[in-house]
């Protein structure tokens, strides 16, 4: 009896670890609305004396957006690479001293977990021969490129890092509301 008892709790000790481990290859949509939340509450608004510096970097839309099916993979892929270039911008430690270091600590755990637990959307495969990722990846790879000049081209100065994640929250915004299939 007391055999049999064991054996049924190893059972459920096992299938309660199986059903709490990550499900499938996909960006869990709390997750990326936690990062959105994060970076908006992370400081206030974008200060007045900033709007000057907003540069016109607009969002690369076409290579988050789906038309078909046949293309749900790429935007899939797409979506994960938006998270790779907000972790890559949010590694940089000359942040503005006016946003909460605990949020942008919590912040750049959440983006690393949510990269390391997907890396595994890189390696899906498209439906067919139709593999639009390359072109999707070069829009997002040119639009983070630009913010990280913007760094740069503004010192990493207090209003580079507003406009930047002004930026990432937008991006990130158009994610969740276009996005809800692939999160």
């Amino acid at each position: 009896m007391s055999l049999q008892i064991l054996a049924l709790i190893s059972a459920l000790l096992c299938t309660a670890h199986v059903c709490s481990m990550p499900t499938g290859c996909r960006l869990q949509r709390r997750l990326v609305t936690r990062t959105h939340d994060l970076i908006e509450t992370m400081a206030g608004p974008l200060p007045v004396r900033c709007l000057p510096d907003k540069a016109e970097i607009g969002l690369p839309t076409q290579a988050l957006q789906s038309a078909s099916s046949s293309q749900d993979v790429g935007v899939s892929k797409a979506v994960y690479k938006t998270l790779v270039g907000v972790g890559s911008l949010m590694q940089n430690d000359s942040f503005p001293q006016s946003w909460d270091l605990q949020k942008m600590h919590e912040l750049q755990s959440l983006v690393d977990r949510q990269i390391e637990e997907n890396k595994c959307i890189l390696s899906l495969k498209t439906q067919g021969s139709e593999d639009d990722f390359p072109a999707r990846d070069v829009a997002l790879t040119k639009y983070f490129q630009q913010l990280k000049q913007l760094l740069v081209d503004k010192k990493y100065s207090e209003c580079g890092w507003e406009v930047v994640r002004s930026e990432l929250r937008r991006i990130l915004q158009y994610v969740l509301e276009h996005n809800s299939k692939h999160i």
